[in-house]
């Protein structure tokens, strides 16, 4: 198995065969047959099974030097493509098992000349084995049909002496772009919640996020994941005795209300400009005042619970909620009979009756 940086190679020198061998073959075909035949190369492999798979080829062998030799392969259905030209168009589907003199040595005689044209390009050294053989894969198509079939060059590596192609300097900078915008999320902060205080959230609360800090937030844009420091709002402090709303007390009425779940607080999705992504990914303290004007959404388990504006609390961030999500709950169906236990609990958003522990339990 050929490791990964010889495919890598490969893949720089792709180019070179190309723009080295494909002219040639065009050329060649052009003189030999009638011009208009397209080439194009596919592939570079030293896997010749994968290649050949299902395919049928004739094959020219053609000595380079007393221990080796370079084989041009035309498939079947190539060998198809070029006589319905040259020879007209056959009803008849052409089979390799019944082939002709003629078309034998109409078929031989363009490979032996697309070698001599090829020829120019290959290092030979008299008495040496070459041992790793490169195959070239081409695709034949003739103007008068949308048939395409393959071809195959093989040769010896080491007679070769590609280039690798030369990288083109970049047409653009990101400067460019820097004015365009993208769609973000921004991650304000986390921090752990009692089930028993996200039931009993108002308008007005303001939730305090403990994995948070006034200077910092998390960029979140496709694969980007990174946080970034930030000049912080002076204009969202809120002094640390305001209430903000209705105080949450610690009454539970059951034991999962005492069971704690993590809570985020996201904008809603904003727009930066590539420059100041870039600013970010450099890790310059950015100005996002623009960003404090937007919604904040704070989600439990990947769902929305309440919306609200972003605060400063005693160097933590919080958000003032001016919204309560509806969370309907659906009314499971009473088996015991029709019209029993429709009634809900209209005081919570959340339903836990299917947890609650009974005395005895």
């Amino acid at each position: 198995m050929m490791n990964s940086i010889f495919f890598d190679e490969l893949y720089k020198q792709f180019g070179w065969y190309d723009s080295v061998f494909t002219p040639v073959i065009k050329n060649c075909s052009s003189e030999f047959f009638f011009d208009g035949f397209e080439y194009k190369l596919e592939a570079i492999s030293t896997n010749m099974n994968v290649l050949s798979q299902n395919d049928t080829f004739f094959v020219t062998k053609i000595k380079i030097n007393s221990k080796n030799d370079v084989y041009i392969r035309i498939s079947q259905d190539a060998i198809n493509v070029i006589l319905d030209k040259i020879l007209g168009k056959n009803n008849k589907r052409f089979d390799l098992t019944e082939v002709s003199e003629l078309e034998a040595r109409i078929i031989t005689a363009f490979n032996d000349y697309l070698y001599e044209a090829l020829a120019p390009n290959f290092n030979i050294e008299p008495n040496r084995r070459y041992s790793e053989i490169l195959h070239l894969t081409y695709f034949v198509k003739s103007p008068i049909s949308d048939n395409a079939a393959k071809f195959i060059i093989s040769v010896p590596k080491d007679i070769l002496i590609p280039k690798e192609t030369e990288q083109k300097p970049p047409q653009f900078t990101d400067n460019n772009f820097k004015h365009c915008l993208v769609d973000v999320n921004l991650i304000v902060g986390t921090t752990a919640f009692p089930l028993v205080d996200i039931k009993k959230l108002d308008i007005g609360d303001i939730v305090v996020f403990e994995n948070s800090s006034p200077s910092e937030m998390t960029l979140v844009c496709e694969n980007i994941v990174q946080k970034f420091k930030l000049k912080p709002n002076v204009k969202i402090i809120v002094p640390y005795d305001t209430s903000g709303g209705n105080n949450m007390t610690n009454t539970t009425t059951n034991l999962w209300d005492t069971i704690q779940v993590d809570m985020s607080a996201e904008f809603d999705k904003v727009k930066l400009t590539l420059g100041e992504l870039k600013s970010i990914e450099e890790g310059l303290i950015v100005d996002l005042c623009s960003v404090y004007d937007n919604n904040v959404t704070l989600k439990v388990g990947g769902k929305d619970v309440a919306g609200g504006e972003l605060v400063i609390i005693n160097d933590r961030f919080g958000v003032r909620i001016n919204k309560i999500t509806d969370m309907e709950v659906p009314v499971e169906q009473n088996t015991a009979g029709e019209g029993e236990g429709q009634e809900g609990n209209a005081e919570d958003d959340f339903d836990y009756s299917d947890f609650e522990v009974g005395e005895g339990n």
